[in-house]
């Protein structure tokens, strides 16, 4: 599709908003398939919509009351990397040894529909103690990891077959893990406790978000994420809020996300007398401006250059009065939270009252 067409299809797009905690969520009533989605997004916003809570989730439903069809969200699979160890602790991986990989050739393939786990072959069959996809409700034995014993990693290879997250429940409960390998030495050593077949080792595949989080929360519907053919990127449904598998060529609105800038810390009053109050901030940085509401009205304030804190007097107040205060911090023309504080000026004192005081005082 040509660029210059779709920036005219957006700029004219129907669009609406809602706010949530870390992502500002604007639903786009254009109709793209997914690909051509995430790069209005990024072009035009941040990214496709992550959801990381229900929150999220209502947010998003909020961003268009009267739709009740489905839109793309961020999260999609993708065969080659997406690929997970169930032991999840960066600390049992060295550099590369996370990613380590030893498939069979052409695997994996999602031979007839998706497949999300994975197999080792034992060194005695065809396939050399190499890797391939299969789907995760096959039934077949599996390899434990069990920490180290004497200064040497233990696998167990068990005495029964299970499905893979039945083998899963099992290595956490009974040992550490599923296997990870992390290089060719432990994949030896694991297919060497296999006499014959294969095994479920820790690696399965799940789906990514296209901005990079790394955020495990799931919305699916009932039934989902299907494991049909050729459905590898999530949509959710407005209405139930609930996410489904679709194919991604398929042609869809899209839900985009710009990021929440954060609220300014330190707000204080720094210095107040009868008739006006100095505000005074820690600068976020030169490209975050800030917006201050205080009776009813709003102030643009700019930061000034330099590392200093942003400081704001405001002027023409009643002497003896509290007032509230509240900052929003704005870039892309996004606002935070914003945050509150209250302060008083200072009471006004007449000389003529003043030297009644000190009469009274001189009398006591």
């Amino acid at each position: 599709m040509d660029k210059r067409l779709l920036f005219i299809f957006i700029t004219g797009a129907q669009f609406s908003i809602a706010f949530a905690q870390t992502r500002q969520y604007y639903f786009v009533n254009v109709s793209l398939d997914w690909t051509s989605a995430q790069s209005a997004c990024r072009r035009d916003y941040t990214d496709l919509a992550t959801i990381e809570t229900t929150a999220d989730v209502d947010a998003v439903l909020n961003t268009m009351s009267n739709y009740t069809g489905k839109a793309w969200i961020g999260l999609y699979d993708e065969l080659y990397n997406s690929w997970k160890w169930s032991l999840d602790d960066s600390t049992f991986y060295g550099d590369g040894e996370y990613t380590f990989r030893n498939w069979f050739p052409g695997s994996p393939n999602d031979l007839n529909g998706p497949q999300l786990c994975v197999r080792l072959f034992s060194v005695n069959s065809d396939s050399l103690s190499r890797w391939d996809d299969r789907q995760c409700s096959d039934v077949r034995m599996f390899v434990c990891y069990n920490g180290t014993v004497n200064g040497t990693l233990s696998f167990v290879l068990s005495n029964v077959s299970l499905n893979w997250t039945e083998a899963q429940m099992f290595c956490r409960k009974n040992y550490v893990d599923l296997a990870s390998i992390r290089n060719q030495t432990e994949n030896d050593l694991i297919s060497a406790l296999i006499s014959t077949g294969d095994v479920w080792i820790g690696l399965y595949r799940d789906k990514l978000w296209s901005d990079g989080s790394l955020s495990l929360f799931r919305h699916w519907a009932e039934g989902q994420p299907s494991s049909a053919s050729g459905v590898q990127c999530a949509a959710t449904e407005f209405g139930s809020g609930r996410w489904y598998d679709e194919g991604c060529s398929q042609s869809l609105p899209f839900v985009c996300y710009k990021k929440i800038p954060p609220n300014a810390k330190g707000f204080r009053a720094s210095e107040q007398n009868e008739t006006s109050i100095t505000l005074q901030w820690n600068k976020i940085n030169n490209s975050t401006s800030y917006v201050l509401h205080f009776n009813g009205t709003e102030t643009n304030i700019t930061a000034p250059d330099g590392d200093g804190p942003v400081n704001h007097t405001v002027t023409s107040l009643t002497a003896g009065t509290r007032y509230t205060f509240t900052l929003f911090s704005v870039f892309e023309n996004v606002r935070s939270s914003g945050v509150s504080i209250a302060a008083a000026t200072g009471k006004e004192f007449s000389l003529r009252r003043l030297m009644i005081e000190l009469d009274l005082l001189a009398k006591l």
